[in-house]
């Protein structure tokens, strides 16, 4: 139901196959579809497969009991929060071996209704703990914690956690970039679009109705929230409408309005669709159905730019070196920070009173020049990889330093065992009349 989820775990498995090639990777899996099957089968081939799930009681299958013996690191993959807390929790109880978080955003304002700014100063203010028993034990005592953002950083610092390795890291899906073309062939046979001159447009709700994708009834916090997205709709999607009117008008070439998450194809059709004004409405398309990570990537790589009111679509067009707008809504997580650490501030706009105005001129610049607006988005695009190789090489790293530390104490018993032994044979040699054959 949510593309962006989906690249979290490949990107981190593509970070680690591309600057680690020697190490064996195991994807041990939350929570996959059968599409994600298929892009892993076809993308990731030498990735083994593991979904094999944690007992209530923190007990481990015979399977995970395998994994744990053979594996040598647990890498947490990037993410809105711990949300593999249990399965690390075992992982740690089991073995005792290094593991990391990698790409994680720990958010204590959520829910919160601000600017990234606000946020920033309401995280200075926090003076008691608010980290769960097991969050803090588990962050304390990994080997590294990679944030997705540095107001998580900020966060965890405050909070005291005294990991060595406290830095931000890239959300794993700035190196997505691993699909074929043909993916996307057809949405732009089917809409007459061409390689590098089209806009996709991705739209948001303050709130996601979670019960009407996941097919549940709606509680008290659900009506409350459907409220909230009523009396912010239009508004918000209207800086959305007025970035794709300045494209068309500035450039003369077609958008296309895509989903990130499976609600927003009825949230485009109903809200967005044949609101546009005469001279722009032939040129905006809206696709009417949800699509998968590899389509959508695909897609991306080819449009010309990607203005976004979701996180992960100008993350995933980054991979593909595309330029990319992002609209952060107030209700969103401190994540959005992770656009400023990757040197993208250009890149998005707070949703507040000026907003249309601001995301007209930056959609219009980008229109401009859009090889300047390719080459700012290809160095963040290189900066974000070197940051991912080091965290990569460290992650990797501990392994090894851990593998010549044990080397090391194995061959000082070794020598300790061998001068005791010596030791022992020169004293049953002295002591043979007093001890005889009972010697040890």
């Amino acid at each position: 139901m949510n593309i962006g989820d989906v690249a979290h775990s490949p990107g981190v498995l593509e970070a680690f196959r591309r600057f680690a090639p020697g190490v064996r990777l195991t994807l041990w899996a939350r929570n996959i579809d059968d599409g994600v099957r298929q892009l892993l089968a076809r993308y990731y081939p030498e990735v083994a497969l593991v979904e094999e799930r944690v007992g209530d009681d923190g007990s481990i299958t015979p399977a995970l009991e395998r994994l744990f013996g053979e594996a040598d690191l647990l890498v947490h993959g990037s993410g809105p929060s711990l949300v593999g807390k249990i399965e690390t929790a075992a992982w740690r109880a089991h073995t005792h071996k290094p593991y990391g978080f990698f790409g994680v955003t720990v958010d204590p304002l959520r829910p919160y209704d601000g600017t990234l700014e606000r946020s920033a100063a309401m995280i200075d203010a926090i003076a008691g703990d608010l980290l769960g028993p097991l969050d803090r034990e588990l962050l304390t005592d990994a080997a590294f914690v990679y944030c997705r953002d540095s107001l998580t950083r900020r966060f965890l610092q405050g909070q005291g956690i005294g990991v060595a390795e406290l830095e931000f890291g890239a959300d794993g899906t700035v190196i997505f970039d691993v699909v074929d073309d043909d993916h996307g062939a057809p949405v732009l046979a089917e809409y007459g679009l061409v390689e590098g001159q089209f806009l996709c447009a991705v739209p948001r709700l303050r709130y996601t109705p979670y019960y009407k994708i996941r097919g549940f009834a709606p509680r008290a916090e659900d009506w409350r929230k459907e409220a909230y997205n009523a009396g912010y709709a239009e508004s918000d999607l209207d800086v959305l409408r007025q970035s794709i009117i300045s494209w068309v008008r500035a450039t003369d070439l077609p958008a296309l309005i895509v989903p990130e998450m499976s609600y927003a194809v009825e949230l485009a059709e109903t809200r967005l669709a044949g609101t546009f004004p005469a001279d722009v409405r032939d040129r905006v398309h809206v696709l009417p159905r949800f699509w998968d990570l590899a389509e959508a990537a695909a897609v991306y790589r080819r449009a010309a730019a990607v203005v976004s009111m979701e996180c992960h679509s100008p993350l995933i067009a980054l991979a593909e070196g595309v330029p990319s707008l992002y609209l952060r809504q107030p209700t969103d997580t401190i994540k959005g920070q992770m656009y400023h650490d990757l040197g993208l501030s250009e890149s998005i706009i707070e949703l507040t009173d000026a907003a249309a105005g601001e995301a007209v001129e930056r959609v219009a610049k980008i229109a401009s020049d859009l090889p300047a607006a390719r080459d700012a988005m290809a160095r963040s695009r290189i900066a974000a990889y070197e940051g991912l190789r080091h965290h990569v090489e460290f992650a990797v790293g501990r392994v090894t330093a851990l593998r010549q530390a044990q080397g090391t104490e194995g061959q000082a018993q070794g020598t300790e065992g061998q001068a005791q032994g010596t030791e022992g044979q020169a004293r049953g040699t002295g002591a043979a009349g007093e001890r005889g054959a009972d010697a040890p």
